[in-house]
Protein backbone atom coordinates (compact mmCIF):
# COMPACT_ATOMS: atom_id res chain seq x y z
CA UNK A 1 0.00 0.00 0.00
CA UNK A 2 2.55 2.88 0.98
CA UNK A 3 4.58 1.54 -2.62
CA UNK A 4 1.56 2.41 -4.36
CA UNK A 5 1.23 5.36 -2.38
CA UNK A 6 4.94 6.80 -3.74
CA UNK A 7 4.33 5.89 -6.78
CA UNK A 8 1.53 7.64 -7.20
CA UNK A 9 3.23 11.23 -5.52
CA UNK A 10 5.82 10.47 -7.86
CA UNK A 11 3.30 10.06 -10.95
CA UNK A 12 1.58 13.27 -9.86
CA UNK A 13 4.71 15.17 -9.25
CA UNK A 14 6.03 14.30 -12.42
CA UNK A 15 3.15 15.68 -14.28
CA UNK A 16 2.89 19.08 -12.12
CA UNK A 17 6.55 19.84 -13.43
CA UNK A 18 5.84 18.45 -17.14
CA UNK A 19 2.89 21.48 -16.83
CA UNK A 20 5.21 23.93 -15.66
CA UNK A 21 8.17 23.30 -18.31
CA UNK A 22 5.32 23.32 -20.52
CA UNK A 23 3.89 26.69 -19.63
CA UNK A 24 7.43 28.87 -19.52
CA UNK A 25 8.75 30.20 -22.48
CA UNK A 26 12.60 28.77 -23.90
CA UNK A 27 14.94 30.72 -22.62
CA UNK A 28 16.92 32.21 -25.57
CA UNK A 29 13.38 33.58 -26.80
CA UNK A 30 13.27 37.44 -26.32
CA UNK A 31 9.68 38.71 -24.59
CA UNK A 32 8.97 42.45 -24.94
CA UNK A 33 6.29 43.83 -22.80
CA UNK A 34 4.58 47.00 -22.31
CA UNK A 35 6.80 48.03 -19.30
CA UNK A 36 9.91 47.60 -21.59
CA UNK A 37 8.43 50.78 -23.61
CA UNK A 38 9.50 54.38 -22.92
CA UNK A 39 6.13 56.57 -22.64
CA UNK A 40 7.81 59.65 -23.51
CA UNK A 41 7.43 60.25 -27.34
CA UNK A 42 3.75 58.38 -27.43
CA UNK A 43 1.10 60.10 -28.93
CA UNK A 44 -2.58 58.81 -28.87
CA UNK A 45 -5.62 60.04 -30.59
CA UNK A 46 -7.87 59.87 -27.02
CA UNK A 47 -8.47 62.96 -25.60
CA UNK A 48 -10.46 63.30 -21.69
CA UNK A 49 -12.96 63.61 -21.98
CA UNK A 50 -13.83 61.38 -24.70
CA UNK A 51 -17.39 63.18 -25.64
CA UNK A 52 -17.20 67.41 -24.20
CA UNK A 53 -20.84 67.45 -24.76
CA UNK A 54 -22.23 64.43 -22.89
CA UNK A 55 -23.78 65.07 -19.56
CA UNK A 56 -22.69 61.89 -17.37
CA UNK A 57 -26.50 62.28 -15.29
CA UNK A 58 -28.94 64.62 -17.54
CA UNK A 59 -31.47 63.27 -15.20
CA UNK A 60 -31.08 61.09 -12.40
CA UNK A 61 -34.66 60.42 -11.37
CA UNK A 62 -34.14 59.73 -7.64
CA UNK A 63 -32.64 63.07 -7.46
CA UNK A 64 -34.68 65.22 -9.60
CA UNK A 65 -38.43 64.17 -9.29
CA UNK A 66 -39.63 65.71 -6.11
CA UNK A 67 -40.56 63.44 -3.17
CA UNK A 68 -43.72 65.29 -3.03
CA UNK A 69 -45.22 64.59 -6.87
CA UNK A 70 -43.82 60.40 -5.80
CA UNK A 71 -46.18 60.45 -2.96
CA UNK A 72 -48.68 62.33 -4.30
CA UNK A 73 -48.77 59.72 -7.17
CA UNK A 74 -48.58 57.14 -4.71
CA UNK A 75 -45.35 55.25 -5.68
CA UNK A 76 -43.87 56.13 -1.86
CA UNK A 77 -45.06 53.34 -0.57
CA UNK A 78 -41.47 52.82 0.35
CA UNK A 79 -38.90 55.44 -0.09
CA UNK A 80 -37.72 55.79 -4.00
CA UNK A 81 -34.41 53.39 -3.74
CA UNK A 82 -31.18 54.67 -6.18
CA UNK A 83 -30.28 51.81 -8.30
CA UNK A 84 -27.72 51.56 -10.51
CA UNK A 85 -26.16 54.18 -12.79
CA UNK A 86 -29.03 57.01 -13.39
CA UNK A 87 -31.70 54.24 -12.24
CA UNK A 88 -34.49 54.93 -9.63
CA UNK A 89 -36.93 52.37 -8.51
CA UNK A 90 -40.49 53.33 -7.13
CA UNK A 91 -42.83 51.37 -4.93
CA UNK A 92 -46.64 51.51 -5.19
CA UNK A 93 -47.36 48.92 -3.02
CA UNK A 94 -48.83 46.66 -5.34
CA UNK A 95 -46.62 46.93 -8.47
CA UNK A 96 -43.31 48.78 -8.50
CA UNK A 97 -41.86 50.98 -11.12
CA UNK A 98 -38.38 52.05 -12.21
CA UNK A 99 -37.07 55.12 -14.44
CA UNK A 100 -33.61 54.83 -15.69
CA UNK A 101 -31.84 57.82 -18.11
CA UNK A 102 -29.35 55.98 -20.79
CA UNK A 103 -27.04 57.97 -22.31
CA UNK A 104 -25.30 55.19 -24.08
CA UNK A 105 -28.16 53.62 -26.53
CA UNK A 106 -30.45 55.63 -28.66
CA UNK A 107 -34.20 55.53 -28.87
CA UNK A 108 -34.12 53.49 -32.71
CA UNK A 109 -31.57 50.95 -30.58
CA UNK A 110 -33.61 50.33 -27.46
CA UNK A 111 -37.20 49.77 -29.29
CA UNK A 112 -37.97 45.62 -30.07
CA UNK A 113 -39.90 44.97 -33.41
CA UNK A 114 -43.53 45.05 -31.32
CA UNK A 115 -43.38 48.55 -30.12
CA UNK A 116 -45.72 51.03 -30.78
CA UNK A 117 -44.88 54.81 -30.76
CA UNK A 118 -46.81 57.17 -29.51
CA UNK A 119 -46.75 61.03 -28.25
CA UNK A 120 -46.98 61.76 -24.54
CA UNK A 121 -46.65 65.38 -24.35
CA UNK A 122 -45.40 66.58 -27.03
CA UNK A 123 -42.74 63.95 -26.43
CA UNK A 124 -41.45 60.61 -28.79
CA UNK A 125 -42.41 57.96 -27.38
CA UNK A 126 -42.96 53.91 -27.21
CA UNK A 127 -44.49 51.14 -25.22
CA UNK A 128 -44.32 47.15 -25.14
CA UNK A 129 -44.62 44.60 -23.34
CA UNK A 130 -41.10 43.13 -21.58
CA UNK A 131 -42.85 39.75 -19.74
CA UNK A 132 -46.54 39.16 -21.25
CA UNK A 133 -49.16 37.80 -18.55
CA UNK A 134 -49.71 34.40 -20.32
CA UNK A 135 -50.69 30.71 -18.68
CA UNK A 136 -47.16 29.39 -18.08
CA UNK A 137 -45.65 32.58 -16.41
CA UNK A 138 -48.32 33.58 -13.89
CA UNK A 139 -46.15 33.00 -11.09
CA UNK A 140 -43.58 35.74 -12.55
CA UNK A 141 -43.39 39.26 -12.77
CA UNK A 142 -44.88 40.60 -15.53
CA UNK A 143 -43.07 43.60 -16.91
CA UNK A 144 -44.39 46.74 -19.60
CA UNK A 145 -41.98 49.73 -20.91
CA UNK A 146 -42.00 52.89 -22.17
CA UNK A 147 -39.08 54.88 -23.20
CA UNK A 148 -38.96 58.29 -24.42
CA UNK A 149 -36.48 59.93 -27.02
CA UNK A 150 -34.21 62.56 -25.16
CA UNK A 151 -31.37 64.63 -26.47
CA UNK A 152 -28.64 62.57 -24.28
CA UNK A 153 -30.59 58.73 -25.26
CA UNK A 154 -33.57 57.61 -23.89
CA UNK A 155 -35.72 57.88 -20.71
CA UNK A 156 -36.71 54.31 -19.96
CA UNK A 157 -39.77 54.02 -17.30
CA UNK A 158 -40.68 50.32 -16.71
CA UNK A 159 -43.81 48.72 -14.38
CA UNK A 160 -43.51 45.57 -13.02
CA UNK A 161 -45.53 43.37 -10.66
CA UNK A 162 -46.48 39.70 -9.60
CA UNK A 163 -49.98 38.43 -10.63
CA UNK A 164 -49.61 36.37 -7.06
CA UNK A 165 -48.27 39.25 -4.80
CA UNK A 166 -50.43 42.07 -6.07
CA UNK A 167 -53.75 43.18 -4.93
CA UNK A 168 -55.50 44.58 -6.66
CA UNK A 169 -54.50 43.17 -9.90
CA UNK A 170 -52.64 45.67 -12.49
CA UNK A 171 -53.44 46.36 -16.03
CA UNK A 172 -49.60 47.14 -16.72
CA UNK A 173 -49.59 49.01 -20.20
CA UNK A 174 -52.73 51.34 -19.16
CA UNK A 175 -51.03 52.13 -15.52
CA UNK A 176 -47.74 52.23 -17.01
CA UNK A 177 -49.05 55.23 -19.55
CA UNK A 178 -51.18 56.91 -17.22
CA UNK A 179 -47.67 57.33 -14.60
CA UNK A 180 -45.77 58.18 -17.92
CA UNK A 181 -48.33 61.29 -18.68
CA UNK A 182 -48.34 62.19 -14.90
CA UNK A 183 -44.48 62.07 -14.33
CA UNK A 184 -43.91 63.76 -17.32
CA UNK A 185 -43.18 67.05 -16.07
CA UNK A 186 -40.58 66.61 -14.11
CA UNK A 187 -38.60 64.40 -17.17
CA UNK A 188 -35.88 66.06 -18.73
CA UNK A 189 -35.61 65.26 -22.39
Amino acid sequence: MLTRLRVVSALTALVAAGIVVWQTEPVGRPRVSAADVPLTNVTTSIKWPVIETVDPAPFNPCRDIPLEAVESLGLAFTPPVPEDQLRCKYDAGNYQMAVEAIIWRTFQETLPPDAIQLDIAGHRAAQWWIMKPTDWNNRWWITCMVAFDTSYGVLQQSLFYSPIYSEPDVDCMQTNLQRAHELVPYYKF
